[in-house]
């Protein structure tokens, strides 16, 4: 017994605890093959609700959205601030990349070259911007739609003034054609085919016209 006792003693006396992983950018042995992404941390991603999912990155491959596992994403709120020098392990997936390991890159250890790679691309980028903003072209403004309907001599006679009422009428009861504007006018110079009304920016004109046609055009005027 004294003899079994004293073995279990020396087994046990040399056993080895392995030292726990010191934190670094190695990648896990079950993890994708990725690799290290570097640059400057310029802001949270967050979902379309506002929730916080990652990081985007000033990096040399170009502005990089990394979404982090969930154990790191407090990080970017308690420790970085926008423009800190980061290292992110990375991989990708599909069209993005995930991030499996995130730390801090102390400025003083950061290469010149990337400092002024990236300030260069900064400045190209945004002249990019501002260029874009000269010289892109205005869109063509818009003109209103409008029905004039003449009011003058025969038109008027035929009952011009009753088919502008029901234009009028019809447009303020109706919220889908509050773009529409109607008006009277002069003499369109057809007054033997009056009542005649005009459908403006295109300048078509329609005579012989009757209330309840004039409604309806209603419908084919943008």
């Amino acid at each position: 017994m004294r003899d079994e006792s004293s073995r279990f003693s020396r087994s046990a006396s040399a056993m080895v605890v392995a030292p726990a992983p010191q934190p670094g950018l190695s990648q896990p042995s079950s993890s994708p093959q990725g690799q290290v992404l570097r640059g400057q941390y310029t802001g949270p991603m967050r979902s379309a609700k506002g929730k916080l999912k990652g990081l985007i990155l000033h990096a040399a491959e170009g502005e990089v959205a990394v979404k982090l596992p969930k154990y790191l994403r407090p990080m970017l709120v308690r420790e970085l601030q926008p423009g800190a020098w980061v290292q992110v392990w990375a991989y990708r997936d599909d069209d993005r990349w995930r991030g499996l390991n995130l730390i801090p890159w102390p400025e003083t250890e950061v290469p010149q070259a990337l400092k002024d790679a990236l300030a260069e691309a900064a400045t190209v980028a945004r002249k990019a911007v501002e260029t874009n903003g000269k010289t892109c072209p205005k869109p063509a403004a818009t003109k209103p739609a409008c029905i004039q309907v003449c009011r003058k001599g025969k038109c008027f006679r035929q009952g011009g003034q009753h088919i502008l009422q029901a234009l009028q009428g019809e447009v303020e009861g109706n919220p889908d054609l509050r773009h529409i504007t109607v008006e009277g006018t002069g003499c369109m110079g057809a007054c033997k085919q009056g009542p005649n009304l005009r459908v403006m920016p295109q300048k078509k004109m329609h005579s012989r016209v009757t209330p309840d046609r004039a409604i309806a055009l209603l419908a084919h005027v943008q």
